[in-house]
């Protein structure tokens, strides 16, 4: 389901990196403000934790979902919190420690993240430069090739091409698309009038689960974001 023209979207929910921000970057100062001018509820899902979340947003007002929802708070209010059981992770790093990486990265130790809720390997490195990164895997070709040549197998968790050189792993069935859903049953929203904005809306990127939850809208990055979102300006 795309963005429907027609109607009238009363609540806009986004992704983090290559979406509002570049990657583990803190949100600019002209997309706070054009995010804070709406009159739409905003809402927030990402792999990020919420502490990273709530730095790169700068703290802005808003519903935060961290690691692909299975963090969720408004404010000072944690809607629910749900952590990987040990043997969800043990499975997961069975998983990553299968794949085949042939290629040098800045720092061995800065590949592999568990957050919790959601572990995130990155097959270039987490804090290596942003520009970096972005020239990394631009088309995810390499994270593809990876996960086709190894895919995971499993009636219990899933992963999910992410971010700019990331691979997302949470329990199966609790992703972006869930907990968008659960967020949208918590509040009493009406589905039909909430739009999500992605750039992993791809077959097998991470907001591709969000898909016939609600109406999508593609981006490419957050100056696409940005654009797109003058349409909502009172």
């Amino acid at each position: 389901m795309n963005l429907n023209k027609t109607k009238k979207y009363q609540h806009l929910f986004f992704d983090l990196d290559n979406t509002l921000t570049r990657s583990r970057s803190p949100i600019t100062q002209n997309m706070r403000a054009r995010l804070q001018s709406l009159e739409q509820d905003i809402v927030v899902i990402t792999g990020a934790s919420l502490e990273q979340l709530r730095s790169q947003l700068d703290n802005l007002e808003c519903f935060m979902l961290g690691e692909s929802g299975n963090h969720a708070v408004f404010g000072k209010e944690e809607l629910w919190h749900n952590i990987l059981k040990p043997d969800k992770v043990i499975e997961i790093m069975n998983h990553i420690s299968s794949l085949n990486r042939t290629w040098d990265v800045p720092d061995e130790n800065d590949l592999l993240e568990n957050r919790g809720c959601q572990i995130v390997y990155s097959v270039y490195g987490h804090h290596a430069p942003v520009e970096e990164k972005e020239k990394f895997d631009p088309d995810q070709s390499i994270r593809k090739k990876m996960l086709e040549e190894t895919p995971l197998i499993s009636d219990t968790v899933e992963v999910r091409i992410a971010g700019t050189c990331s691979l997302d792993y949470v329990r199966k069935g609790r992703n972006k698309g869930y907990y968008i859903a659960q967020l949208i049953d918590h509040l009493g929203w009406n589905k039909e009038e909430c739009l999500y904005f992605g750039d992993m809306l791809f077959k097998g990127g991470n907001d591709e689960t969000v898909i016939g939850v609600i109406d999508t809208e593609p981006v490419q990055d957050p100056f696409d974001t940005y654009d797109k979102l003058a349409r909502f300006l009172a």
